[in-house]
């Protein structure tokens, strides 16, 4: 698959979950709205109702109610703590009123009445004929606890959704792949090769050529980035025939001359070439022959070790075997001399 199809793919995974976030956001945001427009309007009709019983509490009597009896009536009603305030007028003025202070306790009517409060209105009647009205407000302060306490269950509703919604996009780019693919990225940022005084002089010498074709080009751009070969030989297939190539050229005769290092006691030039061969198998995928150089290091190295003609010649034979695969007409197939121990 090209990584152009990838980059759109991932794009694609990446709008499509941001657009469900935006709904899991838009759902929760219409939830808390329309339980609020049904509070207000339970609250609406709650006042209504409860201005109809006192007015119908006051219109039970035959004659026009005292203060007395109007006060018992507007005490008991002031026990509902859902009510802020009451005030009862007649025809000739007010009869009684009362509302609550800050700390929520009934107080004689002064005038002053909440903002949020809902009021109800009702009008009794005495033989008949309308004697005065009723004022009923309502506190929104059990509606405000309501709110509260679903606001944060759509909160907690909505992390729980994002958060399987989340997972669900991570499922899917750990099916594709990608998770695979920035993992082997970050590897190679900051994976660090063995400090040996070899490739510590070959890395010197590669800075100190690099600033010297700079310092010659006389221009910003560097001649050789190896992030940028490192992103061409991710994105472009083909780049692993050219390697695989390289591969070749470089260790075509390289089964011959680890027969004739061995036979000739050249300890330092093998190791020398298997480290070679060890940083450059995996390139091509070798495994087993970068596996191979390194037993063959440290059987050389080993001076210990009595038995170094079999790893020598493991090598020997997986750089052969390497080789007739990438070329897969056996061209440069070499055919090393037996190794004595």
């Amino acid at each position: 698959m090209s990584n152009s199809i990838r980059s759109h793919r991932r794009v694609a995974a990446l709008v499509i979950w941001v657009a469900g976030l935006i709904l899991f956001i838009c759902l929760g945001v219409w939830n808390l709205e329309s339980s609020r427009r049904d509070a207000e309007n339970r609250l609406i009709s709650e006042a209504g109702r409860a201005a109809s019983q006192l007015a119908s509490l006051l219109s039970a009597s035959v004659l026009e109610p005292d203060e007395i009896s109007v006060r018992a009536v507007v005490s008991g009603a002031m026990d509902d703590d859902r009510i802020y305030a009451i005030k009862v007028d007649s025809d000739h003025g007010m009869i009684e009123g009362q509302r609550r202070n800050y700390m929520w306790e009934p107080v004689p009517w002064d005038d002053e009445i909440a903002e949020n409060s809902v009021q109800g209105m009702n009008t009794f009647k005495v033989d008949g004929q309308p004697a005065g009205t009723v004022n009923v407000w309502l506190s929104p302060r059990l509606n405000d606890e309501e709110d509260s306490l679903l606001a944060n269950r759509e909160i907690l509703r909505f992390i729980l959704a994002a958060a399987m919604w989340t997972g669900a996009l991570l499922l899917l780019l750990w099916y594709w792949g990608d998770f695979r693919r920035f993992g082997s990225a970050l590897g190679e940022k900051t994976a660090t090769p063995s400090a040996t005084p070899h490739t510590d002089a070959l890395a010197a010498e590669g800075k100190a050529n690099a600033a010297a074709a700079n310092s010659e080009n006389g221009d910003n751009e560097p001649v050789i980035d190896a992030r940028l070969g490192r992103r061409h030989q991710r994105r472009n297939m083909d780049a692993w025939l050219v390697t695989a190539g390289m591969f070749r050229q470089t260790f075509a005769r390289g089964p011959a001359l680890i027969s004739r290092l061995y036979a000739e006691g050249e300890t330092a030039g093998l190791c020398h070439l298997g480290r070679m061969l060890e940083q450059a198998a995996p390139c091509v995928g070798a495994s087993r022959l970068a596996r191979a150089a390194h037993k063959m290091q440290e059987a050389l190295n080993d001076p210990d070790c009595q038995a170094r003609a079999m790893p020598v010649e493991e090598c020997a034979k997986a750089l052969d075997e390497v080789l007739n695969a990438l070329c897969g007409n056996g061209q440069w197939r070499s055919k090393p001399g037996s190794i004595r121990s």
